[in-house]
């Protein structure tokens, strides 16, 4: 609380046009609040580069081999030391002063040219395989910073593009610089080179029957028997990583159909065709309305599972449509094929087209 005798003299200002501030005079030599904030953010983010140099992960930390698919990643790893002007000490940059590193085309004639087009870079690693059967790679390096070490950022290198990239880096200091690789202080680059991908045709291909499980159920009107077979789809050259599916049913009017691509129930027996994404395995209900059952599916690795499952006894439905049954299959590097689920003259068993099942 103020001091009576100021706040009287607050109550009475009307009285006395040279009345004193309740408040003593600030002192000279302290600045107004606005310039201490200023100073303090300027003493926060003052860095220079001291270190900047670009490697790969392969033995000799300069090259590296890609398929040219788009998809494969190789590792760049950038190296960077910054210190404090000032005082010449390290400076430990937060990891939003590591996001500002680029990879840049080192050949570009404009220096510190961002790397875009058929190269292209993330800080983000997929699922795909980062070394080729005849690259050696060599321990991945620890990015934790111990004190004085220089600190590390790790991109993913793509490519669609065949033949060789030299690939250096930059940064932007807090003062406006652009340090980068491609200039004498700093000189430093990796060779990337992109291969042919390879292209899967239908000769790369093993499908597999088998015979996996049968039973019987009853509904209000019927009794049902199921008869259930799995197809396993497999790679003679490179183990398959994963399956992008397209134009199936998906299951809006039926969850049980939902991964189906065919439905032929004119004459009976029903056969009802599935295609399923890779992954663990597990079980799905599957069917049609009340006459459902459950299966298992994805009971091998680095295999795309579909099924064909037979219904016999009553037939209520007496229809027939089938979707396009598109997929495209990715191998472990992410060379990829695509094609169609396509069915037998007598719709009983599975096969893979290269063009759209015409029935």
């Amino acid at each position: 609380m103020f001091p009576e005798t100021i706040i009287t003299a607050q109550r009475n200002t009307h009285l006395s046009t040279h009345h004193q501030s309740p408040f003593p005079p600030a002192p000279s030599n302290i600045l107004p609040l606005s310039h201490i904030f200023i100073m303090s953010s300027a003493s926060e983010v003052s860095w220079e580069v001291s270190f900047l140099q670009v490697q790969t992960s392969t033995a000799d930390a300069a090259t590296d081999t890609l398929y040219a698919n788009g998809h494969m990643q190789v590792p760049v790893i950038v190296t960077i030391k910054a210190i404090d002007p000032e005082s010449a000490s390290t400076y430990e940059l937060k990891d939003s002063d590591l996001k500002n590193i680029k990879l840049i085309d080192y050949d570009d004639e404009n220096p510190a040219t961002e790397i875009s087009g058929s190269w292209s870079y993330s800080a983000t690693e997929n699922e795909f395989e980062h070394a080729l059967p005849t690259s050696r790679k060599e321990p991945q390096p620890d990015l934790s910073l111990a004190d004085g070490d220089p600190q590390r950022k790790r991109y993913w290198v793509t490519t669609t593009k065949i033949g060789n990239k030299r690939i250096g880096a930059s940064i932007q200091q807090p003062d406006g610089t652009v340090v980068h690789t491609a200039s004498a202080a700093f000189d430093s680059k990796v060779t990337l080179r992109g291969i042919n991908p390879e292209t899967y045709t239908k000769d790369d291909l093993n499908l597999e029957r088998n015979d996996t499980a049968n039973g019987d159920f009853y509904s209000p009107n019927y009794h049902w028997y199921w008869d259930q077979d799995n197809y396993f789809l497999t790679s003679t050259k490179y183990e398959f990583r994963k399956v992008e599916l397209y134009s199936y049913d998906g299951g809006s009017s039926d969850p049980y159909l939902k991964y189906s691509t065919g439905f032929f129930s004119v004459h009976a027996p029903c056969n009802i065709f599935y295609y399923w994404p890779m992954g663990s395995q597990e079980t799905r209900t599957v069917g049609r309305g009340r006459m459902t059952t459950e299966i298992t599916i994805n009971q091998r690795l680095n295999a795309m599972c579909c099924t064909r499952m037979m219904f016999t006894g009553a037939n209520p439905w007496e229809e027939s449509h089938y979707w396009e049954g598109k997929f495209t299959i990715y191998d472990k590097f992410g060379n990829f094929g695509t094609f169609f689920m396509g069915y037998d003259e007598d719709r009983n068993q599975m096969q893979i087209l290269t063009k759209k099942y015409e029935g």
